[in-house]
Parts: C-alpha cells; structure tokens; sequence
C-alpha cells in the first residue's frame, strides 16, 4: 500500500488538498457535488475560489439539481476542482457519475474524493460476526448505500473515466477515540486494531482520494 497520511474526518481531508491544489489548478471553480448545507463554502471563498454547489435534492437555496446519470447542467462552469465527499456509495450507476464528473472538468482539474472504507476494521469485523459490512447492512439501503467502493474497483472507475490517482489517504480514525463502556466494546476494540495491524488498507473509516483529470 501507498504511503498514505490521515485525516480525522472528510472536512479536514478536502480543506488541506484544497489548500494544496487550488493555486495550481486550471481555473478557480469549484464544484461541491453533495453540497449538502454547504459546509466547504467559507473555506474555498477564504482560498478565492468560485463555490459552485450542486445537489440531487435542495437542502439550501444555491443548490444546483444534477442527477449524476445524466450530464452536467447547462450553463453552469467547467470545474478546475471538483468536490465529491462521501457521495459515490450513494449512486446507482458510479461509473456512469464518475464519467459524468470527469466531462464537468477542465484537462488537470482535480478531484477530491471520499468514501466509506469497506475493508476497515469495523467493517471487516462486522461481516464475520453479521455476515454484512457495517456501513452496508440491509437498513442503510433507506440512505442509498447501493455502491460498495472496494478501493481497486474506485481505481479501476476513476482511470475508464479518464483520471489518474495521485494520492491516497486514511479518513475518520475518530472511533480510536472511544472508550470501552464493557468488556465486549473493549475485545472488539482489540480485534479491530489486530485487523488494522494485518491490513493497513482496514484503518480508517473512509479514504480518501485525490485524482488529476488526463484526458
């Protein structure tokens, strides 16, 4: 596994990758897809850049409707900065958006990607002792959780969509913070650190991942 840094949650990962590619990206756009509340826009109109929110529903009033199985909106911006924090799991058709991403951006745009970490130690664990991931039980299909983003398919997604990865990294190792209320908490919290002592791929609740547009 690649060298990766972490990051104690999605917020914290996107504003330090937007503080390193913003200056150098092809242009100052950047779309937040998945705005939500709006969250990052204080922190990229700190950094002089143009926020351009979009949505699959309006949780606020700036917000752009794109449905990712279709193309960008009309009259909106090309990005040289695309936002996509914790969205991908959600989508019907990954490919199909990540494809629809990569026509929104400039050549060398940059995307800022998280997602949920299928192989972490929760994750792992759950699914010997439940025989489902923890973050993708039958009861989180109500959020859309219907992509499961193994990290070499989101890989093998990003380069038929015309990116290549240049960084990897560990996102939300918060749980590590916990403290045992019982016996049990604590064996489990034993386990999950002997999971993530065999596989580095399983510490970290999400990853992240930063890509540069190619083609």
């Amino acid at each position: 596994m690649e060298k990766a840094i972490t990051y104690s949650n999605r917020a914290v990962f996107a504003k330090a990758k937007l503080n390193e590619y913003i200056h150098t990206s092809p242009n100052n756009v950047v779309s937040d897809i998945g705005a939500g509340f709006g969250h990052m826009q204080p922190h990229v109109k700190a950094l002089k850049g143009l926020w351009q929110p979009f949505d699959y529903v309006k949780k606020m009033e700036a917000s752009i409707i794109w449905d990712l199985n279709n193309k960008a909106p009309k009259d909106v911006e090309k990005a040289g900065i695309v936002l996509f924090l914790e969205v991908l799991e959600h989508l019907d058709n990954p490919l199909l958006g990540l494809q629809n991403i990569s026509d929104h951006m400039e050549k060398n745009g940059i995307l800022i990607l998280t997602t949920p970490n299928p192989q972490s130690s929760k994750n792992t664990l759950s699914l010997f002792l439940r025989g489902a991931l923890y973050a993708f039980q039958e009861k989180h299909i109500k959020e859309n959780h219907v992509f499961t983003p193994w990290k070499h398919i989101v890989y093998e997604f990003l380069k038929r969509s015309g990116f290549e990865v240049i960084e990897y990294a560990i996102v939300n190792m918060q749980y590590k913070n916990n403290k045992s209320a019982s016996f049990k908490d604590w064996l489990k919290a034993k386990l999950e650190s002997f999971i993530e002592y065999r596989n580095p791929l399983a510490k970290g609740m999400s990853y992240g991942i930063v890509a540069r547009k190619i083609e």
